[in-house]
């Protein structure tokens, strides 16, 4: 049975691609009523969100993929404030946290193999649609999802540390890992690596200018990309798994699977906007793997946290305040590449006008 509320919720949304320099495109107060609370949902007031690349991708529209109005956001955490009827796992008052997908249908062959994430009914948390309602997310003040993709949160992580990533793949004691990129998703990677007690983590930057953060991060190494994408060549095959956490117009691929050892692999964590181009070469005759992967399944993120509880894993946090310039200004310091290193909105409600 679906409960239908005449509250209206309120959030920031792009009315249209946003173009920094234009501020006609910045986010506006968006006031809108929310579509029936399933019984297997509950709904969440937002605590903190965090603004994600992802997101500058889709209000900019660099993905083509987004539908305006957008209300973006699918990093966040907040306490329940209502339950659908058959929901029996979650209280009101409990808090959890929210990631990219906020449905799946649970009764595919992928989502009883814990893969739920790639569900072909699966709904995002925004940008999506569910019963002909458009999905928003973590930028309002409230949001509304399936029980099963609401994550309790452990009491030891705190509201605004709630942009963590999980990413699952068999790394260990006797691995040697990459991280290309040390922004929002590298440097949580490089603290993953380290905490997973990697022999060897390396991070990979166009600059030195990150070098003392990822050492500090938990790095062994740090290697510069060179403009034309050579580097150190005593790292060239040295890596048993390359995460790919940031990447540029200019990323030479081709050298990137060049670090990765025979039978080694290439994660590739980032979105670029530009088709990748490799010579085939450098995967065959290596046997390199390169797969791309998604947020991790409802138990993926359970067991993420509990890593990040008992390891003290935590995202290095900038907060902006709720307000609806704080919130532009997250989006445009992100933009300008001033975020260190993710921009957490902090603070429950979000403005009208």
């Amino acid at each position: 049975m679906t409960v239908i509320t005449e509250e209206k919720f309120i959030g920031y949304g792009g009315l249209q691609p946003y173009v920094l320099k234009d501020e006609t495109t910045h986010l506006q107060p968006m006031e809108f009523v929310p579509r029936p609370l399933e019984d297997d949902e509950v709904e969440i007031e937002v605590s903190a969100c965090g603004i994600c690349g992802s997101d500058i991708h889709q209000l900019t529209n660099g993905w083509n993929r987004a539908t305006f109005p957008i209300i973006p956001g699918h990093e966040f955490i907040g306490k329940i404030t209502a339950v659908g009827s058959s929901v029996k796992t979650h209280l009101m008052g409990q808090r959890v946290g929210v990631s990219p997908v906020s449905r799946s249908c649970g009764d595919c062959e992928l989502c009883h193999n814990l893969r739920g994430q790639y569900c072909a009914s699966k709904v995002t948390t925004y940008n999506g649609n569910f019963k002909g309602h458009k999905t928003f997310g973590g930028y309002a003040n409230k949001v509304r999802v399936q029980a099963t993709w609401a994550i309790p949160i452990p009491d030891s992580i705190r509201d605004i540390d709630a942009p963590l990533n999980y990413n699952h793949q068999n790394i260990g004691k006797d691995t040697s890992v990459a991280v290309l990129g040390i922004g929002g998703l590298g440097h949580l990677a490089i603290q993953w690596a380290r905490a997973k007690q990697c022999k060897k983590v390396i991070a990979i930057s166009t600059s030195d200018h990150k070098k003392e953060d990822a050492i500090k991060l938990g790095a062994t190494d740090f290697l510069v990309l060179n403009q034309d994408g050579t580097y150190d060549p005593k790292y060239a095959k040295s890596v048993d798994v390359l995460l790919v956490c940031g990447s540029g117009k200019n990323t030479n691929w081709t050298k990137l699977v060049e670090l990765v050892k025979v039978a080694g692999k290439l994660v590739l964590i980032d979105l670029p906007e530009q088709p990748l181009v490799i010579e085939p070469t450098a995967l065959v005759y290596n046997n390199v793997t390169m797969v791309g992967t998604y947020v991790g399944c409802s138990d993926d993120l359970k067991e993420m946290l509990q890593f990040a509880d008992e390891t003290g894993v935590r995202p290095w946090v900038t907060t902006v305040d709720n307000s609806l310039e704080g919130v532009n200004q997250g989006v445009k310091d992100l933009m300008n590449g001033k975020g260190h290193y993710r921009i957490v909105i902090d603070g429950i409600g979000r403005q009208k006008e």
